[in-house]
């Protein structure tokens, strides 16, 4: 997917393209259209339907994420997380076994 055509805030584009930078380009889906915020996006697992990612601007300082980590049957919430924390965080959410740095 283009995630530059994504009809979402540069913020989300922005942080998708870190995302997908740091954890490979195929470490998650993307859900465009279920959250119609532009600030917002569900991130998929690739192998878990019931295993997705709520990630979020809204509300959130400059440069840091909310992110609703949503499993079968419960969700865990975190706010203001620094990019290195959410990338720690979606790399086990997701089962990625490595981290890339960013270049």
């Amino acid at each position: 997917m283009n995630i530059w055509a994504l009809d979402k805030h540069q913020d989300i584009r922005h942080v998708l393209l870190l995302l997908s930078e740091q954890l490979g380009p195929d470490a998650f889906g993307i859900d465009a259209m279920t959250s119609l915020d532009p600030r917002a996006i569900y991130l998929l697992h690739r192998e878990e339907p019931g295993v997705r990612a709520w990630l979020y601007t809204l509300g959130q300082s400059p440069d840091r994420y909310g992110v609703h980590l949503e499993y079968p049957n419960s969700t865990d919430t975190h706010e203001n997380v620094p990019l290195s924390e959410l990338v720690a965080m979606l790399a086990v959410h997701f089962d990625v076994p490595t981290i890339r740095p960013l270049p």
